[in-house]
């Protein structure tokens, strides 16, 4: 047997003894039903404590891979070893888009995978704790880092050839990890331009997002800024914007449904005509918005192809950094 440590990673000893524990068995080398290593005999076959030992045999015995047989030792347990890839998701909130991006990762794996996923909802301290608690019990960690801040010590607990980061890359985070995330500077500035022409019928653009679950990065403001100063367009990023003020000759995009909603029913209170007295514009494209008030113009990535790209990075076990393109939908709301 031949464990050895990986230095260049937080992940805790045990949980890396763990997980080469569950590979060993997964490819035949330690049989079901046979005997691990006592206690005694494997901190110093591994050369690590025997608190490491006990901590990584606990995991194994939570995950159902061994057993405890009293006076006799640990066990592999047959139930508890598929031949199934055991992946770990955690995202930031389920929406119309998110569930797209779920459905098409999934759809595309080749194999047999047991997922199981979690959300964070924006919170960096229960993200942290979701990351530890999944640990060395996963073959393969998809996570979402939404977070307008460095959560770099929290992705290093996971060995980076065992991570994707999906939808984002923060900035901080220098390990050398698959990725399919979104150029948000880039895309919301590029984006932006290619509907100038068309804002220039109205005398500034709102950005709307009041929806406290809902992700805004920074880059992607300011990207528009950008194009704010370059073309010399107002645009005014609101947060807490009071619907009520809402007027004819402006144009106004939502970041999140909820705030796409309370927009429309101000629209159809003041009796507006979208793309006409009013201009609408939505970041995010779903099917209800082709339809909603006859078309809501969106800028929006693919997430279909996010997720298809995803799933193939997992089957070949693949380190790439892929940016996923942005694309512009234009409908009647401009």
């Amino acid at each position: 047997m031949c464990f050895k440590i990986n230095s260049h990673t937080s992940d805790p000893i045990y949980h890396q003894l763990a997980a080469y524990i569950v590979n060993e068995i997964r490819n035949n080398r330690i049989k079901i039903g046979e005997r691990l290593l006592s206690v005694n005999e494997a901190y110093r076959v591994y050369s690590v404590s025997r608190d490491t030992v006990l901590a990584a045999y606990g995991i194994l015995k939570e995950m159902g891979v061994i057993v405890s047989v009293p006076g006799k030792g640990f066990f592999v347990e047959r139930s508890g070893v598929s031949g199934s890839f055991r992946l770990f998701m955690v995202f930031d909130a389920m929406n119309q888009y998110k569930e797209t991006l779920y459905r098409s990762l999934v759809d595309h794996l080749a194999g047999d995978y047991e997922i199981s996923i979690s959300f964070h909802y924006y919170d960096v301290a229960l993200f942290d704790t979701l990351v530890s608690n999944a640990c060395g019990k996963y073959d393969y960690y998809v996570l979402i880092p939404h977070f307008n801040r460095d959560v770099s010590s929290i992705l290093d607990k996971i060995p980076s050839d065992q991570l994707l980061l999906l939808d984002a890359f923060p900035e901080g985070y220098s390990k050398n990890c698959a990725a399919v995330y979104q150029r948000f500077y880039s895309d919301s500035y590029e984006g932006l331009k290619s509907i100038l022409d068309k804002l220039m019928r109205y005398e500034a653009l709102h950005i709307v997002y009041n929806d406290q679950f809902q992700y805004m990065p920074e880059d992607y403001i300011a990207g528009v800024y950008r194009f704010s100063g370059e073309f010399r367009f107002p645009v005014y990023v609101e947060r807490d914007f009071n619907m009520e003020t809402i007027q004819s000759g402006h144009c106004y995009m939502a970041i999140s449904e909820r705030d796409l909603a309370s927009i429309i029913k101000q629209i159809n209170r003041k009796g507006f005509q979208v793309g006409k007295d009013i201009g609408l514009l939505s970041l995010d494209d779903t099917p209800l918005k082709e339809v909603l008030i006859g078309g809501i113009t969106t800028l929006t990535t693919d997430f279909e192809l996010m997720g298809r790209t995803a799933a193939e990075l997992i089957n070949r076990r693949e380190q790439q950094r892929i940016a996923n393109p942005w694309r512009l939908i234009l409908r009647g709301s401009l």
